[in-house]
């Protein structure tokens, strides 16, 4: 759980070490990156592509920045949209979940609806 500070480096370092991990099961949730500027668009799609070419049990890109990507995940435009989403579909079972974002994600409310 990494919900202090995102950049596209260091997410990733992250879904490259997640994806490394020997666990059957894998979950990565991920909250936009904040203060990119310009480039927000092209490195969210970047990190997008990379989180979904791992293979994933379950991939949920979370904000705006990743609501607007193209690929094969879970999009939520905002973290109540993904906490409904959660609710009344909870991660059952053992599995590895990785959650990185942005600090004004606060991505560590997700803890809350993880059993």
């Amino acid at each position: 759980m990494d919900a202090y500070n995102a950049n596209p480096s260091s997410m990733a370092a992250a879904l490259e070490h997640f994806a490394s991990l020997g666990a059957s099961r894998k979950i990565a949730i991920l909250g936009d990156m904040f203060e990119l500027g310009e480039e927000a668009a092209a490195e969210h799609l970047a990190i997008a592509k990379l989180a979904a070419s791992k293979s994933f049990e379950g991939l949920y890109l979370v904000g705006s920045n990743f609501f607007k990507t193209e690929v094969d995940a879970k999009h939520f435009k905002t973290f109540e949209e993904f906490a409904d989403f959660i609710k009344n579909n909870p991660v059952t079972g053992t599995c590895s979940v990785l959650i990185k974002g942005s600090r004004g994600m606060a991505l560590e409310r997700t803890l809350d609806y993880l059993d």
